[in-house]
């Protein structure tokens, strides 16, 4: 029933009446004709918005749209709150937070990739995609204490990685292909003594 009126309700529109019209009086034969060629650009209208909606509802929750250390909302959002800092503080508490609790949430595993980020282009071994407004936080730093944190950043990055304790990598496990555990080994590589 419901449907049958919010139907009557589009064809109703469609015919380009611009009166308001109370169809739960009116007989459904008293209904106006509606062409249906009409009809049916209405149902592929109503369609394309519902598709849409969906489209975009993903994307706003999901946060993420690549598998690079900065291609969500959680890490930039992180380089956001760390630019804004006068210590390398923002760095360190990132990696000490997911080295210490028993299970790590996909934001927090963002942050410490970005922060793992932080530490390896402290250690001359930058990602191109490195923000701008952070590699210029990174120049104004002490690089003695970032590069300090390597050992931190490679164990953050050991369970950011691990599926069984990563919300992050749970995700990205699902996915297929998955290209970002093979961006988190390349940032472990850059991570490295050499």
């Amino acid at each position: 029933m419901a449907a049958s009126m919010f139907a009557d309700t589009c064809e109703f529109a469609a015919v380009g009446d611009a009166q308001t019209l109370d169809r739960t009086d009116v007989p459904r034969q008293a209904s106006p004709a509606v062409p249906r060629r009409t009809s049916g650009l209405i149902h592929m209208q109503v369609r394309a918005a519902a598709l849409s909606l969906m489209l975009l509802t993903s994307i706003a929750h999901a946060g993420t749209w690549g598998e690079g250390s900065f291609e969500n909302d959680d890490a930039l959002d992180w380089a956001s709150e760390c630019t804004s800092a006068k210590s390398v503080t923002p760095v360190s508490a990132a990696l000490a937070l997911v080295s210490r609790n028993k299970s790590i949430e996909a934001p927090d595993g963002s942050a410490a990739v970005a922060a793992a980020e932080v530490v390896a282009a402290a250690l001359g071994r930058p990602n191109p995609k490195l923000p701008s407004q952070l590699r210029d936080w990174i120049i104004h730093q002490p690089s003695a204490q970032l590069v300090a944190l390597a050992p931190s950043a490679r164990t953050a990055l050991m369970r950011v990685a691990n599926a069984e304790i990563s919300e992050l990598a749970k995700l990205w496990a699902a996915r297929q292909p998955n290209k970002w555990t093979a961006s988190i080994s390349e940032l472990q590589a850059r991570l490295k003594e050499q």
